[in-house]
């Protein structure tokens, strides 16, 4: 019943009513709704947290990437960000993503880097993260401890990242990072259908940082906002180090993030939410480029302005995607929104015959093959960047000291 509730409020003019209650004191009703799921929370991950089960340890670390919100808060493009800086620090990772929407989501899959499967197969955002980590291995699945213990014997990676799994507990994580809406860290501070929350604020208490997401607008073709790439770990380490390790003097100099309450600038909301003192660390997201979706071709953000546009989206939270393309200084003529993973079909794009229609990365993956023959279909690229501490602290993982994550 929830699920269909949601699917209504997240399309059209609903989907803006939605984002405004959750800013707003709900109703009475959807509180006392709110009360009944934070209690169903509750007792699920008190299971976890008294040990009447436990969670699976990897014999490698495991980064987690997830939110309290139910979507829109850019899960996706932090997960590439990580991978990619992993990555360039030497170490070999595998990225995990439930695949919801697609064929496999309960029976699991494993893609090998460069196998490009359809969303129908893996789901809008499995097909997202292989084109922007091609030479990634990547499990799919639902069910997360099987598909990390497949990956692992698969591949030999050194490190798993998880997509979207801070509410997957039965995984244990080395780091458990959550991503907040800079601007507005905890919506009204309710669970769902009453705010925006997966789950009680108090729910921090297992995170091991809070990544506060911003939002740079615009970003200028080409400009960079830092330099993500650091030395290799093995060239940083020194000769007689283990490969894929920092040497301890190098890893003790690091900047440190600060406390969430200091960070949020809503710190007496936090308090008054339950939530506990976390490291705090940022994360930017910029657009970067437009991907022609009939060529292929990476076209400077400029291209779009000054023509009449259509804005075609399917994402959790399309006010943003709406605020980005405004900011871009793009003219917007009609918008059409569908709910979060919407499976298009021909009645839905044969409107867009004629048009110049501005999309999201996650819902091109769906369209390029399908969009009317006229239509003549861009879509936004979006890049994410980790600040120093955080890069730090993702470092700190791979000192040649086991880090291993807590029970509860």
């Amino acid at each position: 019943m929830l699920q269909a509730w949601m699917a209504r409020m997240n399309s059209g003019d609903s989907s803006r009513r939605l984002e405004q209650l959750w800013r707003e004191s709900p109703p009475a009703g959807l509180r006392g709704l709110a009360w009944l799921y934070a209690l169903g929370w509750r007792a699920y991950a008190g299971v976890y947290r008294l040990g009447l089960k436990r969670r699976a340890q990897m014999p490698i670390p495991v980064i987690g990437i997830g939110s309290l919100w139910v979507g829109g808060v850019s899960k996706t493009p932090l997960t590439v960000a990580v991978a990619r800086y992993l990555q360039a620090l030497g170490v070999r990772i595998a990225a995990l993503t439930h695949g919801y929407g697609g064929s496999c989501y309960r029976t699991g899959a494993l893609l090998d880097p460069r196998e490009y499967p359809d969303a129908s197969i893996v789901g809008d955002e499995a097909v997202e993260l292989r084109l922007a980590l091609p030479d990634t291995p990547l499990a799919v699945g639902k069910w997360r401890v099987p598909m990390a213990q497949a990956a692992i014997e698969r591949w030999s990676p050194d490190a798993l990242v998880l997509d979207d799994g801070f509410q997957h507990l039965p995984l244990a994580r080395a780091l458990d990072l959550v991503l907040l809406p800079a601007e507005s860290p905890l919506g009204n501070g309710y669970c769902l259908p009453a705010g925006p929350l997966r789950e009680p604020p108090d729910g921090l208490r297992r995170a091991d940082g809070v990544v506060l997401v911003r939002t740079s607008m615009p970003l200028a073709t080409g400009e960079a906002v830092e330099n993500p790439h650091p030395r290799p770990l093995s060239h940083s380490a020194g000769e007689g180090s283990q490969t894929g390790c920092l040497s301890t003097e190098e890893a003790d100099v690091r900047p440190h993030p600060r406390p969430l309450s200091h960070s949020a600038g809503e710190g007496s909301q936090m308090h008054a939410w339950g939530v506990p003192e976390v490291a705090a660390y940022t994360a930017t997201i910029a657009p970067t480029a437009l991907l022609h979706l009939s060529s292929g071709e990476r076209l400077p953000l400029e291209r779009l302005q000054g023509r009449p546009l259509t804005l075609l989206c399917g994402i959790a939270r399309p006010e943003r995607f709406r605020r980005m393309a405004d900011a871009l200084g793009y003219t917007v003529e009609r918008m059409h929104i569908y709910r979060d993973h919407h499976a298009y079909t021909p009645e839905d794009l044969q409107p867009l015959a004629g048009k110049t229609v501005l999309t999201t990365m996650k819902d091109a993956v769906k369209l390029r093959e399908r969009l009317p023959s006229a239509c003549d279909a861009y879509a936004l690229q979006i890049e994410a960047h980790l600040d120093e501490a955080l890069r730090a602290r993702l470092q700190s993982l791979f000192t040649g000291t086991p880090h291993c994550r807590r029970e509860s």
